[in-house]
């Protein structure tokens, strides 16, 4: 994966590409959940993971492109809202409470990864995502 496709696959996974026709928009890690069909993609969230690994260095640049930027706090602010009391998933118990669980945790390594980036500590910043894949997280 380059940079530009790692871009572009965290717009769909945001939601945010224009290319709404694309399988990879409705089934990304925001478009599963809206509306939710009752089953979650881990493969989602590695992907946004791997993308954020690719970007690494874009994130750390002194002026970051503002578009991986509202990918990145799209994927966690919606996934929050949406799964919070009153949010359209959990109003409605459409997730399970395993199924919550993931996708919280998925959203706080995310973040804690794009901040560590932010702060140039990439020795740190995919500690929790290796731990997760190391089936150590749970």
């Amino acid at each position: 994966m380059n940079i530009e496709l790692a871009k572009e696959l965290l717009s769909f996974h945001s939601c945010r590409n224009e290319n709404i026709g694309n399988p990879k928009w409705e089934k990304g890690f925001l478009g599963i959940l809206r509306p939710f069909q009752g089953e979650l993609n881990e493969k989602n969230f590695i992907e946004v993971m791997e993308c954020l690994k690719i970007l690494a260095p874009e994130i750390q640049k002194e002026n970051i492109d503002k578009n991986i930027v509202s990918d990145i706090m799209n994927i966690i602010h919606y996934t929050r809202i949406w799964v919070s009391e009153g949010g359209m998933l959990s109003r409605n118990n459409i997730l399970s409470h395993e199924q919550t669980k993931y996708l919280l945790a998925w959203i706080d390594i995310i973040e804690q990864c794009f901040i560590y980036l932010l702060n140039n500590a990439m020795e740190m910043a995919f500690d929790d995502y290796e731990d997760y894949c190391n089936n150590k997280y749970f």
